[in-house]
């Protein structure tokens, strides 16, 4: 029901002069959208936006340089099913957008990464002690030993496998 009522007030809004000529090219960008995700491999269907045509060139937004190297690769193809649809391009600029992307847009600790910070094992301890008491005095040798103190009071005991 939502979506019809937003259509009706749309349709209602791009009646009146201040946002026609809005919507009409929302509406045309919104359909050429829908026509270049046809000509497109799917697997990047949902990684790239259109931008403007301006003097034939026109401009892909992607989300990342691997989908640009691919769009480089069928471009030829690409070119030539436009023209045949009636698209007035010679050419394409493909620009790499990571941040626009919603995907992208998640915060970090939902995209696997966490805050927590790591604890060193009773054996990895031991061993890095083992470590330093064989080398000469050095910088490594005073970091590692720092890195043992630092975790010292933050010790948690994993398995011996884990360092």
């Amino acid at each position: 029901m939502l979506p019809l009522k937003v259509d009706s007030y749309l349709d209602l809004l791009g009646k009146t002069p201040e946002y026609a000529s809005l919507l009409s090219s929302a509406r045309r960008l919104n359909e050429a959208q829908l026509t270049f995700s046809k000509l497109i491999p799917a697997q990047l269907k949902q990684y790239c936006r259109l931008g403007l045509i301006l003097d034939g060139k026109l401009t892909i937004l992607v989300e990342n340089g691997a989908v640009a190297s691919k769009l480089k690769q069928i471009s030829p193809s690409l070119l030539i099913k436009l023209q045949q649809r009636g698209w007035k391009v010679t050419a394409f600029q493909i620009l790499v957008q990571a941040h626009n992307s919603p995907k992208n847009s998640r915060p970090f600790e939902k995209q696997g990464h966490s805050k927590r910070k790591s604890k060193l094992s009773q054996t990895g301890k031991e061993c890095l002690t083992q470590l330093a008491a064989t080398m000469s005095d050095s910088e490594l040798k005073k970091t590692i030993q720092f890195f043992v103190r630092k975790h010292q009071d933050t010790s948690i005991d994993y398995n011996d496998s884990e360092t």
